[in-house]
């Protein structure tokens, strides 16, 4: 890495520490200002529901100061330690794996040869590239899973002439969009509409369009910025040596892991086993993937590790801002105020009409996922509080799934908080604070347009019930 690469991914990593900090301290000012309490859980049909009855203060000790500061080392040991950890382990072993896939020049032989076939047709690369990262998210719930792609589709959109940002909305945005605009997403449509009693996959047909007008719009938007790029300067930037052989055998075993990666998260919709440890999975592959590219390129085994290790040491300060990210939850949490938040927004909604209640809850979730990134363990902690208080307002349980969906998904992609959009813009090389102003008009676009599918879904008692 040369120096003002250095210097550039140097300002970065100050910058959103500082920020993931600052943010950390506000979630230890919440535990000092706010009232302590909790709900009463317990297990009903083999999962954990919350009696929204049942909310008692406790007159505790209040978290330590000390404890704010050491939460990114405590989330390592709790609830979500495990899931933390395998998504440093996949974006540690994605950076040192895509160094050797630099130094063998099997990325550089695969993206020419995409190049040289799409040059004449970006704009059709652009609408395939999103159009099937969105289809990820919406259908499949792939979201953290896409993550070993997203420095694959950056140096496509380099090569033919766009940036990073092109690159990252092509890849990252556009699952982070498809995951929020859930077709039959496992992990949060379908989940809720389990755990709210709905038929699985009703209400499709307003979940189709609502992910046609997302696409739409995001690739409008993507266009638009490649086309001001393209006006900026860059050009298009095919290799005349495309066939050479020294990256044949790396190439080979990039396009066979690829195919094997893929293959895994159609198995996935249909197997459990895989689905679940799917992550893990991809990560084995990608190391696997590296090494091997390595040996084709016949690099030897020593230098094969010294490179992986140099592209892994590049990304390790990355780590620290997903712990960051993490501990603003876990700080929350251990403060136990958590729960607090949760009965505002229950008295929130309390006496409200149906598009009062609807609103609400999008809101909520929304800031909601602010702390609690994961769809599941939101969908868990809410859809049982929110079943009751919709009924009292005659609001559908439809709509409401649908307001809880949008919440929870779209704010991915603009949060800090969320380590996924941190991993995909560390290994983009990409600020946040650039992410942020680049995105924001964008997201409030769709959020405005979100707004609009809810009061369609509540003026048409949006079903079945």
């Amino acid at each position: 890495m040369n120096q003002k690469a250095f210097s550039f991914q140097k300002k970065i990593f100050v910058s959103s520490f500082l920020m993931l900090l600052s943010l950390a301290l506000l979630s230890g000012l919440l535990t000092r200002i706010l009232p302590m309490g909790r709900f009463e859980r317990r297990i009903v049909d083999g999962r954990m529901v919350v009696d929204f009855e049942s909310f008692r203060t406790v007159e505790v000790k209040r978290l330590p100061i000390y404890r704010w500061f050491s939460a990114p080392i405590e989330v390592l040991f709790g609830p979500d330690g495990l899931r933390i950890s395998v998504l440093i382990l996949l974006l540690l072993i994605v950076g040192g794996s895509f160094t050797i896939l630099h130094e063998s020049g099997a990325l550089k032989h695969v993206i020419d040869l995409l190049v040289l076939r799409y040059a004449s047709r970006k704009n059709s690369l652009l609408l395939l590239t999103t159009f099937s990262f969105m289809v990820l998210g919406s259908a499949l719930g792939l979201f953290e899973e896409v993550v070993p792609f997203v420095p694959i589709v950056v140096q496509l959109a380099l090569q033919l002439g766009w940036d990073e940002f092109t690159g990252l909305g092509m890849s990252s945005l556009a699952a982070g969009f498809g995951f929020a605009s859930a077709t039959f997403n496992p992990f949060t449509v379908l989940l809720a509409q389990s755990l709210a009693g709905l038929p699985i996959f009703s209400g499709l047909w307003l979940r189709l369009i609502v992910f046609g007008v997302v696409y739409v719009i995001l690739v409008l938007f993507l266009l638009s910025h490649a086309k001001k790029v393209e006006r900026g300067g860059r050009s298009v930037q095919i290799s005349s040596n495309v066939s050479r052989e020294g990256s044949k055998g790396p190439y080979r075993v990039f396009l066979v892991s690829l195919i094997l990666m893929f293959s895994l998260i159609v198995l996935s919709f249909f197997i459990k086993p895989i689905q679940e440890y799917l992550v893990i999975l991809m990560v084995l592959i990608y190391f696997f993937m590296g090494i091997l590219c390595g040996l084709a390129a016949k690099f030897g085994l020593s230098r094969t590790f010294k490179v992986f290790l140099g592209g892994l040491l590049t990304i390790l300060p990355s780590t620290i801002l997903v712990l960051l990210a993490a501990s603003v939850k876990h700080i929350v949490e251990q403060g136990m105020v958590l729960d607090t938040i949760l009965k505002g927004a229950v008295q929130l909604l309390e006496g409200r009409g149906q598009i009062g209640v609807a609103m609400t809850i999008y809101l909520f979730v929304l800031a909601l996922n602010f702390f609690i990134p994961s769809a599941s363990a939101k969908a868990f902690l809410l859809i049982p509080l929110l079943v009751p208080l919709t009924q009292l307002s005659g609001l559908s349980r439809q709509t409401m799934v649908l307001a809880w969906t949008f919440g929870d998904g779209f704010s991915n992609m603009i949060f800090p908080t969320n380590p996924v959009l941190l991993i995909s813009l560390s290994l983009a090389g990409y600020s946040y604070v650039r992410w942020f102003k680049k995105t924001i008009l964008l997201q409030l676009l769709v959020f405005l347009i979100t707004c609009g599918f809810i009061l369609i879904a509540v003026w048409t008692n949006y079903g079945p019930f």
